[in-house]
């Protein structure tokens, strides 16, 4: 506020009204040096004529009421009213009141009026007929004044009545009769003067009116050419139809120079026309505020206002004099709170810079003649009730004429100004077209051959010899210089969607993170290649902005290219902060300053780059399509971007570093539909309700059970699960982490035969192809999305995934196969040792051996589980055989829930387990020792303890059992790791300490056949 009130423009405004007021105020004050009406007499033996020739007739008249007196008759049913003023509700002397509508004549009395002088009376707007007699003869008439309406006829034409100085007294009679408006009398005050005096006063005023309609009119038929010649635009139409009316409200009013210019038309048509004339005028500038403020909350009020205002003016041509001028006066009432109401969402849109769709000069004159406007129409309403002159009338009148036309000067000068910087860039590129397709060519020439050479190298060179570093080297450049290429296409492609005023827009709330991390994803190998590190530093409380998700992303990597043709082994940086409603997004790297960007930008490059600058150009354009700007930082150098911020409850939830949801997050999630029984189950990582809908959809129709994920964190969690989907759908701009970040830790996890994932990218180029298969992607589609190559893509994958399911089977039976020898190569030995010592323990044994035989034997090894019933079987012949051999030194202890006996489990999982604490554990302790196995359900899966009071190992040893590539024991635990992450995802965890024991806990998948 305090900006608002150190405003030149505003303190003008405020100097305006104080001196409109002062004149008011000094105009409303009587002038004592001049003589006044008293009781019907004017006596003017102290008036000084010279000094001050006109002044008005008021004060108190003789009266007659309902009278049609005649110069020297005379009635005493007289009394005194006050001039100006009105008659109804006047009460003569038996008590009877005086009714608007009705006829009577008022008397003066002039004595002592200086001789020789050639006075005048001046009469302007008297209710609504009119005689003057002066000195016993007509001086003047306007219509005919009547005791009845039929004896009646309507007029009010101003005029000048002349008469000579005669006599010590001069008589003035005034027959006035009003059958037509609700009240009547002398509306305005009647001026007396010195007769040249008055006809040059009247001759001013009748020339400031003339001028004041003149104007306007000119105007009007200036800007309707305009509209019909050049540019039919509304908001010139409406101007040129506010014009006209105002100047046909200057002809009607004041002076009433149209009933002059038209003696013979008639009262209703003309009254009609002045009427609707005045009221058509405030609804015509309601209008024109409705249609230059589009965001304004209050416009419907202009918009109903005008409305009404035009149904009134309905009204007026539909119904006489008599009926419509009741409600004028609260049409006038209407029109100065609505004109008020304007006012102050001016002032109010002024302060905070909000200025519509004009300029802040033109919202300034706009302001100023409403404004202007505002107080004319309160001094029409004062001087009509005598408190102030109507000369200042025309003093305000001509102020608002004078900014109405500065602004229609003003929006000349703008549109002058704008064509001829438009012919200065037609011109320039009418230069640059000739360049462009000469310097177009070399640069697509350049880089061709570029590819042929080096394809040509690596043709002739043997491959035996040529070094893979040097020959992935020359394939990047391959790759590197074709990215190039194709990104220029793109951008020449999307100069001429601009300049045809065809490229669009899509905004909405975007993820700052995500867009960054999927540009950065592509431009990595481009910045190895020049030994360049990419960081970006997002601000949390800067994250979310609104913006075109792909253009935001092209603005993105023409920015990154750009700064990275420019620097070697160095840092190209993104950073984001926050400046109050925007985001001004940073993109920093040694090399170049803000001469060089801005020359960039608008096309002029070193020429040492030889090449044609479009990409920032394109960057430029693409930012202030988005409502933003694009330029360098004068103070460092660094590229910056200005985007409008998103809601406040994204930053919030940034700032806080909570969960980020994507505004479309709770309603992507569609209704679930019936899949077929043993259907593959894909899930659907976005946040994109279209895609999701479609997806989903089309899926379901194939047969599929899909479901769907919105954040990445969910998508996640859903991969996980025990019930974990065949296939994953993910988008590279998923909220949270990018697409690819996602893939990566499903990579750490499963397999692209364990878990394939279909990318959704948004630009089909090599680059970003690249990043998501480098990412971990099994495959890359684009949008916009083709239902037929989804289902091609799709099916492809779960073939390769039921292929290599297959596969993995096989191998699974294999490494059981393995670990059966390697068991049987233990048990022999231990009943070949007996047979030297006990032979009848070792038949025992065999007997149990034999038991054994016949439950391994009787496996299939291509089965993937079985009961655990049958693996404690097998758990309890292989114990018995071990406590044969070990005696009191092995104790094994079960602890088993009876209820999972029945779920399927994996073969050879367990019993390995409890060989390995009875064998590398309690056996190599002198004392012996106990193994326990517990197996309860925890949940959807299946928990099994395997402890023993053994010898126990060291961190490292558990450490290098834990490692994959540092076991040296073959099978063993290295089989059972991986058959069960393949089926639970949870790697087993081993708790061991030397000298106390062992505890082995791995989690099975709990299912029953």
């Amino acid at each position: 506020m305090a900006k608002g009130a150190r405003d030149n423009f505003l303190i003008g405004l405020l100097l305006l009204t104080v001196f409109v007021g002062l004149a008011m105020w000094f105009t409303a004050q009587p002038d004592k040096a001049v003589p006044s009406v008293d009781k019907g007499e004017l006596d003017l033996e102290d008036w000084d004529y010279r000094n001050h020739g006109i002044f008005g007739l008021d004060g108190e008249w003789e009266f007659y009421p309902n009278q049609l007196l005649m110069p020297g008759e005379t009635s005493d049913n007289k009394g005194y009213i006050a001039v100006p003023g009105k008659w109804d509700g006047w009460q003569d002397r038996d008590g009877r009141a005086m009714s608007g509508m009705g006829y009577g004549t008022y008397r003066l009395v002039i004595q002592n009026a200086p001789e020789g002088q050639m006075l005048a009376i001046s009469k302007n707007y008297v209710r609504f007929s009119d005689k003057l007699y002066i000195g016993g003869v007509e001086g003047g008439q306007s219509g005919q004044p009547g005791v009845s309406r039929a004896q009646y006829t309507p007029r009010n034409v101003p005029y000048v009545a002349y008469f000579p100085s005669q006599g010590n007294e001069i008589e003035i009679l005034l027959q006035t009769a009003n059958f037509d408006f609700k009240n009547g009398g002398i509306a305005e005050s009647l001026s007396l003067g010195i007769g040249k005096e008055l006809q040059v006063k009247k001759s001013i005023q009748v020339g400031l009116e003339l001028m004041g309609a003149i104007i306007p009119m000119i105007s009007a038929m200036l800007i309707f050419c305009l509209y019909l010649w050049f540019h039919r635009n509304s908001l010139l139409l409406l101007f040129g139809v506010y014009f006209f009316f105002i100047a046909v409200s200057v002809i009607t009013n004041g002076e009433r120079l149209f009933l002059q210019f038209f003696p013979d038309i008639p009262f209703e048509l003309a009254f009609k026309i002045k009427t609707v004339s005045v009221f058509i005028t405030p609804a015509l500038l309601f209008i024109l505020s409705w249609k230059l403020f589009r965001r304004s909350g209050v416009r419907m009020l202009f918009l109903s206002s005008a409305l009404f205002n035009f149904a009134y003016c309905v009204v007026i041509v539909i119904f006489p004099f008599r009926v419509y001028s009741y409600a004028q006066d609260i049409m006038y009432l209407g029109i100065t709170l609505i004109y008020l109401v304007l006012i102050g969402y001016l002032f109010l849109a002024y302060l905070r810079q909000q200025f519509g769709i004009l300029d802040k000069r033109q919202f300034q004159l706009y302001f100023a003649a409403v404004w202007s406007h505002l107080l004319l129409d309160l001094n029409v309403i004062l001087s009509n009730e005598n408190l102030t002159s109507a000369l200042l009338n025309n003093m305000i009148f001509i102020f608002f004429l004078v900014t109405i036309a500065l602004l229609l000067i003003h929006q000349y000068v703008g549109a002058y100004t704008s064509m001829k910087q438009l012919t200065n860039q037609l011109q320039i590129a009418d230069r640059m077209k000739d360049e462009f397709l000469l310097i177009t060519s070399h640069e697509l020439n350049t880089p061709l051959n570029g590819i042929m050479n080096l394809s040509q190298a690596l043709l002739k060179e043997p491959f035996k010899k040529s070094a893979e570093q040097e020959m992935k080297d020359k394939l990047r450049f391959i790759r590197n210089t074709a990215y190039r290429m194709s990104n220029m296409v793109n951008d020449i492609i999307d100069a001429a969607r601009i300049k045809d005023g065809k490229l669009k827009v899509d905004l909405k709330q975007v993820d700052l993170v995500a867009c960054v991390s999927v540009v950065m994803e592509v431009f990595g190998f481009l910045a190895k290649g020049k030994n360049t590190q990419l960081t970006h530093r997002i601000s949390p409380e800067a994250r979310y902005i609104i913006a075109d998700e792909n253009r935001l992303i092209q603005v993105l990597y023409n920015s990154i290219n750009y700064s990275l043709r420019h620097i070697q082994d160095g840092i190209v940086s993104i950073r984001s902060r926050r400046e109050g409603h925007n985001i001004l997004i940073h993109i920093e790297s040694s090399g170049s300053g803000p001469q060089e960007v801005n020359d960039a930008i608008v096309g002029e490059e070193p020429e040492a780059d030889n090449s044609f600058a479009l990409g920032l150009s394109i960057a430029n354009e693409l930012t202030e399509l988005m409502g933003g700007k694009f330029g360098p930082n004068e103070t460092d150098g660094t590229l910056e971007i200005a985007l409008p911020e998103a809601s406040e409850s994204l930053m919030e939830i940034a700032a806080g570093n909570e969960e980020s949801v994507h505004p479309f997050a709770g309603n992507v999630i569609p209704e679930p539909r019936q899949a077929k029984e043993g259907a593959s189950k894909i899930l659907i990582a976005s946040a994109d309700p279209v895609d999701v809908e479609h997806l989903y959809g089309m899926l379901t129709s194939e047969g599929y059970e899909a479901y769907c994920a919105g954040t990445d964190k969910e998508a996640y969690a859903q991969v996980t699960r025990m019930d974990r989907p065949d296939l994953v759908l993910i988008d590279v701009m998923l909220p949270g982490d990018n697409g690819y970040e996602l893939c990566r830790r499903i990579r750490q996890h499963f397999t692209q035969a364990e878990m394939p994932v279909l990318l959704i990218g948004t630009r089909n180029t090599s680059a970003d192809i690249e990043a998501g298969i480098s990412a971990g992607g099994s495959d890359f589609i684009t949008r916009p999305l083709d239902p037929g190559e989804i289902r091609v893509r799709v099916n492809t994958l779960l073939s390769m995934k039921r292929l290599v399911k297959e596969a993995a089977v096989n191998e699974m039976a294999f490494l059981r196969s393995q670990i059966k020898p390697h068991f049987l190569y233990n048990a022999l030995g231990t009943i070949m040792s007996l047979c030297y010592t006990d032979g009848v323990r070792a038949g025992e044994l065999l007997s149990i051996f034999s038991r054994y035989l016949r439950i391994i034997f009787h496996l299939d090894n291509t089965e993937e589980t079985v009961n655990l019933s049958k693996e404690m079987e097998l758990i309890q012949a292989y114990v018995d055989i071990e406590k044969a051999r070990f005696g009191d030194r092995v104790r094994v202890e079960f602890d088993v829930d009876k209820e999972l006996l029945g779920c399927q489990v994996m073969p050879l999982t367990i019993e390995p387990l409890v060989e390995n604490a009875i064998r590398h554990g309690v056996s190599k302790k002198l004392s012996g020792g106990t193994v326990r196995l517990t197996i309860h359900q925890e949940g959807e899966f299946v928990r099994v303890v395997v402890e023993d009071d053994g010898i126990g190992m060291t961190a490292e040893q558990v450490r290098a059992i834990m490692e994959v590539g540092k076991q040296e024991q073959g099978v063993g635990f290295r089989n059972i790791t991986r058959r069960v992450a393949h089926m639970t995802g949870r790697t087993p965890v081993v708790e061991s300490e030397r000298g106390v024991g062992t505890k082995v806990t791995i989690w099975l998948p709990l299912a029953y056949s």
